[in-house]
């Protein structure tokens, strides 16, 4: 009976029927496009699908595909809806379609500059950010964009399109656009370097982008006294104790949150005082913590490891309403601590606090490499220490070294 209705209807998408063994209730079948790795390489595949009629069973069917008002012409139309819908989302192509490159770029591990180095989790998820978000604005505003060579000729007006859409919702800064616009850049340039067909380099070299403020400021000395006094009231705080801890290790070395949150235990060099760091692209360094005034840090180091893999480990805020109280409860101690958990306690600690708006986690890092270059004037070594990859961004981070006693003039004899 299916059969011959799907030739009188004229239906072609693929489905069948069948009775639930258990409920008898008559089943949907029908299977969508979803995309898979195959042995390194991205291809489409098949995804079983069911979806239940309750109202059917296996005494009274016959009746629903009874002529024209037969449940199969609606069944068609819902497969065909759902098999669109999959495809839009899960479907990869060819490398002549936008989703092909995309889904490719983002699998990707290791990322081709000048040397070849393996990429940080931090890296791929700010690629999967704004290359999905720019995907997303592109589907519902240029159909045409699933087109990859439409982008030689379109990209730039439709990137610019893009970030002014974002600073219109007052969700963007120039900062972030400029952000935004090295990942896309990236991207097309990947797309370049691998297409078959000649992909031209540089789709995105005419956009014109906003002017943004470097608005990043270290502290200033009173900032970093209401600091101090802070770890100093709440290092044991059951809620911000493990916050103050990490805040202190970054304050100290210089850290990035992402490598404090993410610090291992056996990484943790007990008898000689130092800790390994995990940098961008994989590449590590050496903390030392040997000197006379790190001996209380490193003891609440020692007391804090666990034998979990992280020295900052999963937990969640507990409360306790009726003590009007709030702990930090143990949850995994083989996951990190996130970098948004650190983030945020920064956020409260600024609001408790009053500190400018514009004080982040990164002005505890440029107050750091100021006054380190300050006391050793070593560029060299406070790059390594931080982990920059060249003295000018350090320079970029640090502050002004002008101080109200700072020699500013030389002797020219006259």
């Amino acid at each position: 009976m299916v059969k011959s209705q799907k030739k009188e209807f004229r239906i072609h998408e693929q489905f069948s029927y069948r009775f639930d063994s258990r409920t008898r209730k008559l089943c949907l079948c029908y299977s969508v496009p979803i995309m898979i790795r195959d042995k390194g390489k991205l291809i489409t595949t098949r995804k079983k699908m069911n979806k239940y009629h309750s109202n059917i069973n296996d005494k009274n069917w016959k009746k629903f595909f009874e002529g024209n008002l037969s449940i199969i012409k609606d069944d068609a139309e819902f497969v065909r809806r759902q098999f669109d819908s999959y495809d839009e989302k899960h479907g990869v192509g060819d490398e002549y379609q936008l989703r092909f490159w995309i889904e490719t770029y983002l699998s990707r591990v290791v990322g081709h500059t000048k040397t070849i180095k393996k990429l940080s989790p931090e890296t791929l998820r700010q690629n999967k950010f704004h290359l999905n978000g720019y995907h997303d604005y592109l589907r519902k505003n240029h159909r045409e964009s699933e087109d990859i060579f439409l982008h030689v000729k379109n990209g730039r007006v439709w990137f610019e399109n893009y970030y002014e859409h974002k600073l219109k919702e007052g969700k963007w800064s120039p900062s972030t656009i400029g952000i935004s616009y090295r990942n896309i850049r990236g991207f097309y340039n990947y797309v370049a370097d691998r297409h078959s067909d000649n992909f031209p380099f540089d789709v995105l070299k005419k956009v014109k982008l906003p002017k943004s403020e470097n608005k990043r400021d270290m502290l200033n000395p009173y900032e970093f006294e209401q600091v101090i006094d802070f770890i100093t009231l709440n290092k044991n705080d059951d809620y911000y104790g493990k916050f103050v801890m990490m805040l202190r290790l970054q304050m100290k070395t210089g850290m990035r949150v992402s490598e404090v949150v993410n610090i291992r235990n056996r990484n943790i060099d007990i008898n000689n005082k130092r800790i390994t760091i995990v940098g961008k692209g994989s590449i590590s360094r050496t903390l030392n913590f040997n000197d006379e005034s790190d001996t209380e840090i490193w003891e609440e180091i020692i007391s804090k490891m666990s034998d979990g893999m992280y020295l900052f480990y999963r937990t969640r805020v507990q409360n306790f309403s009726t003590q009007n109280k709030k702990i930090e409860v143990d949850i995994d101690k083989n996951s990190p601590t996130t970098s948004s958990y650190f983030m945020q306690r920064f956020r409260e600690m600024r609001e408790k606090l009053g500190l400018r708006d514009i004080i982040t986690s990164h002005s505890l890092r440029r107050y750091f490499i100021t006054k380190f270059v300050q006391q050793t004037n070593n560029r060299d070594l406070v790059r390594q220490i931080v982990g920059h990859s060249s003295t000018r961004m350090t320079d970029y981070y640090m502050g002004t070294m002008i101080e109200s006693d700072t020699k500013t003039t030389i002797d020219i004899g006259v």
